[in-house]
């Protein structure tokens, strides 16, 4: 039984569905490493309070997020799109900012928190959002019906090309 679950959840993740949903995870493990370190640093390094060190992590670690999730989660190429990708984008990001930012407000009010205690805060509020993002994402926002095979190599094509353009 627990061989067919196995066996079940490896040919789903094969599918085209499956890998997208593998690069999500891995897009936003990088963004919650570098947000969260960001956030942290923010808190120690520059002595910032918890809320204005999560606004400035927040802030900053969208742009790569917008970015990997375009070009290699979904697999986008050619021309950003401002109403119907990045305005959208944007919107999801400020409802993660929105809810993370109270979080954090409200820990930091009710308690004196360890900074790392700031960054559990921050992680929670952002993994709340996180399952609604992947569907609106994919369901909505970055909808294609002709993926590439080679996302990197998309990625790349599309910054040669852009570049080739501005000159």
């Amino acid at each position: 039984m627990t061989d067919s679950i196995a066996g079940s959840w490896l040919t789903r993740l094969r599918t085209r569905h499956g890998s997208k949903l593998i690069r999500f995870g891995a897009v936003s493990a990088f963004n919650v490493v570098f947000g969260q370190a960001l956030l942290f640093g923010a808190q120690t390094v520059l002595d910032w309070s918890p809320v204005a060190s999560n606004v400035f992590a927040v802030s900053v670690s969208a742009g790569p997020a917008y970015l990997l999730s375009r070009y290699w989660v979904w697999q986008k190429r050619g021309k950003n799109h401002f109403w119907r990708e990045v305005v959208p984008f944007w919107t999801l990001a400020l409802l993660g900012f929105g809810l993370s930012t109270l979080a954090v407000w409200y820990v930091a009010r009710q308690w004196d928190p360890h900074p790392l205690v700031i960054n559990l805060t921050n992680l929670t509020a952002f993994g709340v959002v996180w399952v609604a993002k992947f569907v609106i994402l994919d369901r909505v926002l970055f909808t294609q019906d002709d993926p590439t095979d080679e996302p990197l190599g998309a990625f790349v094509d599309e910054l040669v090309h852009r570049r080739s353009e501005d000159e």
